[in-house]
């Protein structure tokens, strides 16, 4: 880019009618693309801005469940770890001493 300012170059090109024309050309244009007033654009922006929130609290639901779920296996681990030591605490000793009887007869 060269070193002046857009600003000061629109300043030095003369308008005419054919200038004129294209811009208001390009504007429909623009229009077009982005509704038929800003107030379209802005309501866009809103609905973009509210769509965002919406996926940032539905990612923090899924953590929040993912975290649950996490804590649901902990839970079952545990579970079947003192179901585990019960049976060796209970059933194993049994299936011992019937062992033990059948030998000794």
């Amino acid at each position: 880019m060269s070193g002046t300012d857009p600003v000061d170059r629109a300043a030095e090109v003369p308008v005419g009618p054919s200038d004129l024309a294209a811009a208001e050309a390009e504007i429909a244009r623009l229009r077009r693309l982005v509704g038929p007033h800003e107030h379209a654009y802005d309501d866009l922006k809103a609905e973009l801005d509210a769509a965002e929130q919406a996926v940032r609290a539905a990612e923090a639901a899924n953590g929040e469940l993912r975290a649950e779920i996490t804590e649901l296996r902990v839970d079952l681990r545990r579970a079947r770890q003192d179901q585990y030591h019960l049976w060796k605490l209970v059933a194993r000793p049994q299936r011992l001493l019937r062992a033990l009887r059948q030998s000794a007869e």
